[in-house]
C-alpha cells in the first residue's frame, strides 16, 4: 500500500454504440496520449452491466495533470466518439489516499465502483480502513487493484474503485467488505452502495 495521494476521475457515459468499438477507438487514439503523461498511474474503461453505456476510471499523481487531462478526454470523446455516445458524461472526482495492488499480475477484467456516505474525518476512518479492510481486500480471490478516497464534491462520502478478475469474485468481495462495515457502524454508519459495475474493456497501468 502506498501513501502517495492519487487523483481519481470517474466518467459515466450513456452510449448507443458497441462497447467494443468504443474500446478500440480509445486504445488507438486516446490511450497513447494518456500514457505519455509522467504522472499517469492507471486507466480503465468498462461496459456497464446490463448495457446502456460505459464508465472509466483515470488516475494521476497530481491534481493539475488530472484536471488538464480530463478536459482533453472530454474534448477527444466529443470529437471521436460522438456517433457512439449520448450526451456529456457524469463525472465524479476523488483524492485516492489508498491504492492497493495484488501480488498476482494481470487479469484486470471487472471493475466495481462503490460509495460509502456519512463518514467522519479521514484521520479517524483511515486507520480503521487500514486495519480492517486492507487485509480483507488483499486476501480476496481474484483481487487485483483498489483505489479509494474522499469524493471532492462531498467530503463525507468515500469512493472506491476495485478491479477483479471477474464479476463473481468482485461481488463476493463487496459482500465481505459490506459485512465488515456493518460490524463497525461507529466508523462506517451507512452501508456501501455499488454505483457502477461492469466488464473491463480497456486497462492500462503505468
Amino acid at each position: 500500500m502506498s501513501d502517495e495521494q492519487w487523483h481519481l476521475t470517474i466518467r459515466r457515459y450513456s452510449a448507443h454504440g458497441a462497447p467494443e468499438e468504443i474500446a478500440q477507438r480509445i486504445r488507438d487514439g486516446l490511450l497513447p496520449s494518456l500514457r505519455q503523461e509522467p504522472s499517469f498511474r492507471a486507466y480503465y474503461v468498462a461496459r456497464i452491466d446490463g448495457g446502456g453505456g460505459t464508465f472509466s476510471a483515470t488516475l494521476f499523481a497530481d491534481q493539475e495533470t488530472s484536471r488538464r487531462v480530463n478536459e482533453h478526454v472530454l474534448g477527444w470523446a466529443q470529437s471521436n466518439l460522438a456517433d457512439l455516445l449520448t450526451g456529456a458524461p457524469v463525472i465524479m472526482r476523488a483524492v485516492a489516499s489508498v491504492h492497493l495492488d495484488a501480488e498476482r499480475k494481470g487479469g484486470e477484467s471487472y471493475m466495481l465502483v462503490r460509495a460509502t456516505e456519512g463518514l467522519g474525518p479521514s484521520a479517524g476512518t483511515l486507520p480503521a480502513f487500514q486495519d480492517k479492510l486492507v487485509p480483507l481486500t488483499l486476501e480476496q480471490p481474484g483481487f487485483r487493484h483498489l483505489y479509494t478516497g474522499r469524493d471532492e464534491a462531498q467530503p463525507d462520502r468515500g469512493i472506491a474503485v476495485s478491479i477483479f478478475t471477474n464479476r463473481s469474485t468482485a461481488t463476493a468481495a463487496h459482500a465481505q467488505v459490506a459485512a465488515t462495515m456493518a460490524q463497525n457502524r461507529d466508523i462506517w454508519p451507512q452501508s456501501p452502495k455499488v454505483l457502477l459495475a461492469g466488464e473491463v474493456i480497456v486497462a492500462a497501468l503505468a
